[in-house]
């Protein structure tokens, strides 16, 4: 009986340790979810050098594009960056934008800002992060975080996670 009580015993505590290591698994926090996810068109870019030639700072991007609910799908609204070089030289042909982007959409416009690393003279292609700073209509008072994807040829996806 005493053999019997010891194993009993060793079970439930061998039970219990597995239950304690395995619930933080079973609850632990999902990925956060995107409020609204839309999709950049590939952009039309025009740039302002400034002397001297080539990358350097002080260099004006403006950009723009369509915005679509599906990538590649009828436009629903417009993008538009403006970006200045702040930082050139880093190794790899990078260099450092401070980036402005306004998005039109129904309903009203979402302004973000970010600090961004992309090869000189390129769209970015790795993700960035914009700060929400903003909007109108009935995106007034907005704020939190865009996750932007980055382009490829077929365009990107922004992601916006607001915040109350």
């Amino acid at each position: 009986m005493l053999k019997n009580m010891r194993r009993a015993a060793v079970i439930s505590a061998t039970v219990a340790l597995v239950g304690i290591s395995v619930a933080p698994a079973a609850h632990a926090a999902k990925a956060p979810q995107p409020d609204l996810v839309w999709y950049l068109g590939s952009p039309d870019r025009s740039i302002v050098d400034l002397p001297p030639t080539g990358p350097s700072l002080g260099d004006i991007t403006v950009t723009n594009g369509d915005v679509s609910e599906l990538p590649g799908k009828i436009s629903i609204g417009f993008y538009s960056t403006n970006q200045t070089t702040v930082r050139v030289n880093i190794p790899g042909g990078r260099e450092i934008r401070d980036v402005d982007l306004a998005i039109s959409a129904p309903g009203g416009f979402i302004y973000a800002t970010a600090l961004i690393r992309a090869n000189s003279g390129t769209p970015p292609t790795k993700a960035q992060t914009f700060a929400i700073v903003g909007g109108t209509g009935k995106y007034s008072g907005v704020s939190g975080q865009a996750i932007h994807s980055g382009f490829t040829a077929q365009g990107s996806k922004i992601e916006f996670f607001f915040v109350n």
